[in-house]
């Protein structure tokens, strides 16, 4: 049977399916590769490496039924668990480690060049940076005013002084040693006090507790008698993972690293399902014929589908190695995007095995067998009289159950494009985004009878004096639906999800900048990346300038709760942003309160979108670091798309962020010369910018990336189309040579073939750009009171420029060589 299934679908319907194949392996193996780097990557040790064993706190929270929720803010452990560790059987030392942010500011003794952004550390966790033991040259830092610095250091050399910024406190430090290893050292007492370990929310606290394992104790040994020891209650981390635990950040990425693909699964796996069908749907149209002739011969249903099955899982199998190799490929590329825009760590790799690749086999075979089955049910189970009748021509007429089905999609697709009309949060993205998935699967399911009836009415609205060549053009085209509206509903697919995902997300994004500009009355905004955040002193010097009306300072953070938005599942906690503020933001931000005030922003309490409490109510919290809180509502807003669905007090954030610093500085401006740029000079690092509402606009990193996705995407659907289109062309030998024989001219030929591109094209076109404009004119109007979206708009000509060049390449060229040897 092999040998007959194989030779039945000739050589080019095997391409047809292995190019389906091929693609669909490489997009379902990438997705995979980053699935699996989010459940078992880490981030290589890259200080503590002369630890054996690392004690932390749990970067996440777990979940029942579901994925933990990373914790984007560094959870600290008490202080007293380090003596408590030193004291266990098996512990050689045990050392707290605390990290904050730490810049050497050049000028000062010789230092030049920009600002040199590292981490500050406490001396006693130096020792363990190199295995055994670091290289040091000079004396320990002991005194306040005494730093170590890394023996990279450009012009570093003992006895210098240099100007540091630690913590947001700047200070004049004597170099007393050079390290070998990342960091900057200082004595165990000052590096607590920069840190805010000896007073206020976190202190007699570290970040984690570095232990060395004694003699003939292995690390490995020593981690499971602590995990026996301590249960759950800490995160203990050997070998690799100590990595993780130096990298607060490292368990959110990796969950983003889950949700990525998750956020595009249902597209990937709609397109791949999609052309995977259509491949073998063509290659067993191809055969209609021979398989009549063996249903006339006597072949049992069964005995058909197991044949087409057969030719499916031989294209299936050719394609799997190089797909999955393809798959590598672009799965290393897209964690170079990610990292590039800042999405991602690049010290976190990517994990590659073989299992991405096994998943996608199993899961395209099992694609394979459908849609093979599917798509040779008919031909199994019509008699062989009718088989043999229907091998030369279409069914006249397309299901009906089909057509009604694809329609039933469509008004549902209308339905869903009307939510945000009514929300207007981005949940509401939601519905023009599973609007177009619908709207697509509706136009493959009716595209048949759509093409039939339009093309048929085209038909007899044809002008008299038509050319001979467009009237058979659209004649074909007509009497061949289901052939056209194939590739129609592929073409147009491309078109609509090509628009609909990336003019979604810059019409949210344009909302969401639009209405934080609105509630932003500042003139400028001072930030300080290279100093990890806002110095101390900058806001008292900032408002002291003359000139400076008003000034206030805040950070964003993370805060997870139950049904904080539109959307949430309440049984589910939910990461969202907050904004980070104090009563000295009143008037300079505007969130558009509607009940209570900015001023009452003190203690533990909170402002919240009016949609999601009420005035005076509590909230159970957990906080980015995982603490637990409970809040009071003193304020509710209306401005939640622009900040946000939740506004911390300063006094309730304080202790539970990473660096404790604030972000921004809004500062508003009497009018007349700025005294800003001259103030600034004395603090090297920070960064002056006369826009405020640029730095409250949200990341673009989603975007690019989904556009990065969408782009691969298409360029699958689009070579698979091609081939598709070809793979048609080529089987209209008989017929083209039939009118040749008519007397049709080579030219009438191939005007023939020009028009039907064209009728293609502008079929594919025109019900994508329709598809695509319903959920886009309901989201324009509820987002930005508009019909049209925000975003690149000349990409609506460029895709529909592409599909037209897609389709007259792959008719026209087959067909002039198929004329000139006829």
């Amino acid at each position: 049977m092999i040998r007959t299934a194989l030779a039945m679908a000739g050589f080019s319907g095997l391409v047809v399916a292995f190019l389906a194949v091929f693609g669909g392996m490489a997009l379902l193996t990438g997705s995979g590769v980053i699935i699996e780097s989010g459940v078992r990557s880490s981030v290589s040790t890259q200080r503590l490496a002369g630890a054996d064993v690392i004690v932390s706190a749990r970067q996440s929270i777990p979940q029942p039924e579901d994925l933990p929720v990373a914790l984007p803010e560094r959870a600290v452990v008490p202080a007293s668990l380090v003596a408590r560790l030193a004291a266990v059987p098996g512990v050689a030392s045990a050392v707290g480690d605390l990290s904050f942010p730490a810049t050497v500011i050049p000028g000062v003794s010789g230092t030049a060049g920009t600002p040199i952004m590292a981490t500050g550390h406490g001396w006693s966790s130096a020792t363990l940076t190199r295995t055994p033991t670091p290289t040091i040259t000079g004396t320990a830092p002991r005194a306040a005013s005494e730093i170590a610095l890394p023996s990279a250091t450009p012009g570093a050399r003992l006895g210098q002084k240099v100007r540091v910024v630690a913590a947001g406190t700047t200070g004049d430090y004597r170099v007393t040693a050079l390290v070998d290893s990342p960091g900057l050292y200082f004595s165990d007492e000052t590096a607590t006090r920069l840190a805010a370990r000896d007073t206020g929310p976190r202190a007699k606290t570290v970040d984690l507790v570095a232990l060395r394992a004694a003699p003939g104790v292995s690390a490995a040994a020593l981690a499971a008698d602590l995990g026996r020891l301590f249960g759950e209650r800490y995160e203990i981390s050997t070998g690799r993972t100590r990595g993780d635990a130096e990298s607060p950040g490292t368990a959110a990425a990796r969950a983003m690293l889950i949700a990525l693909p998750a956020s595009i699964g249902g597209i990937s796996l709609m397109v791949v399902g999609f052309v995977v069908a259509g491949g073998l749907s063509l290659s067993i149209d191809k055969q209609r014929r021979d398989l009549a002739l063996l249903r006339a011969a006597g072949a049992t249903p069964r005995q058909v589908r197991r044949l087409v099955s057969v030719q499916g899982t031989a294209a299936a199998l050719a394609a799997l190695i190089p797909g999955a190799a393809l798959g590598y490929f672009l799965a290393a590329r897209f964690g170079d995007l990610l990292v590039s825009i800042g999405m991602l760590p690049g010290d976190l790799p990517l994990s590659y095995s073989p299992l991405p690749a096994l998943a996608a086999a199993l899961l395209l075979l099992a694609v394979v067998r459908t849609s093979a089955w599917g798509a040779s049910y008919r031909a199994s189970q019509m008699s062989a009289v009718s088989a043999v009748a229907e091998s030369r021509s279409e069914p006249r007429a397309p299901s009906r159950i089909r057509t009604t089905s694809g329609l039933l999609l469509m008004l549902a697709a209308v339905g869903l494009s009307a939510i945000p009309l009514v929300i207007r949060t981005e949940f509401a993205a939601i519905g023009p985004g599973t609007a177009a998935l619908l709207a697509v699967i509706g136009l493959a399911l009716a595209g048949p009878s759509l093409i039939q009836r339009a093309t048929g009415m085209l038909a007899r609205r044809l002008p008299p004096g038509l050319s001979a060549p467009a009237w058979l053009a659209v004649s074909n085209t007509h009497g061949y639906a289901l052939r056209t509206a194939g590739a129609v509903a592929a073409l147009g697919m491309a078109v609509t999800l090509a628009l609909s995902v990336v003019l979604t997300q810059t019409t949210i994004a344009k909302a969401t900048e639009d209405e934080a500009a609105q509630g932003i009355r500042a003139d400028a905004t001072i930030t300080a990346p290279a100093l990890g955040g806002i110095p101390h002193d900058l806001l008292s010097d900032v408002r002291a300038a003359r000139g400076v009306t008003a000034a206030t300072a805040f950070t964003t953070t993370t805060v997870l709760a139950r049904s904080l938005a539109v959307g949430d599942d309440a049984r589910r906690l939910v990461p969202r942003p907050a904004m980070v503020l104090g009563p000295d933001a009143e008037g300079l931000v505007d969130l558009g309160i509607t009940r209570g005030g900015l001023a009452a922003l003190k203690g533990d309490t909170i402002a919240l979108d009016e949609r999601a409490g009420r005035l005076g109510e509590h909230r159970e919290l957990i906080m980015g670091d995982g603490t637990r809180v409970r809040a009071r509502v003193v304020a509710t807003y209306t401005r939640a798309l622009g900040f946000g669905p939740m506004v911390l007090s300063r006094d309730l954030a304080a202790g539970h962020t990473t660096t404790g610093l604030d972000s921004t500085i809004l500062v508003r401006l009497a009018p007349g010369a700025s005294p800003l740029p001259a103030l600034l000079k004395r603090w090297p690092g920070t960064v002056l910018s006369p826009d405020p509402g640029l730095q409250l606009g949200r990341p673009s990193g989603e975007l690019w990336v989904n556009a990065a996705v969408i782009a691969v995407l298409l360029g699958y659907v689009m070579v698979a189309v091609t081939n598709r289109l070809v793979a048609t062309t080529t089987g209209r030998t008989a017929e083209l040579t039939a009118l040749r024989h008519l007397g049709a001219t080579p030219r009438q030929l191939r005007s023939m073939i020009r028009w039907e591109a064209l009728v293609v094209a502008a079929a594919a076109a025109g019900s994508g750009l329709l598809l695509a404009a319903v959920p886009l004119t309901m989201l324009s109007i509820g987002f930005l009171s508009r019909p049209w979206p925000a975003g690149p708009l000349w990409l609506a000509p460029a895709v529909v420029l592409a599909v037209t060049m897609v389709v007259w390449l792959a008719l026209d060229l087959p067909a002039r060589r198929i004329i000139r040897r006829i």
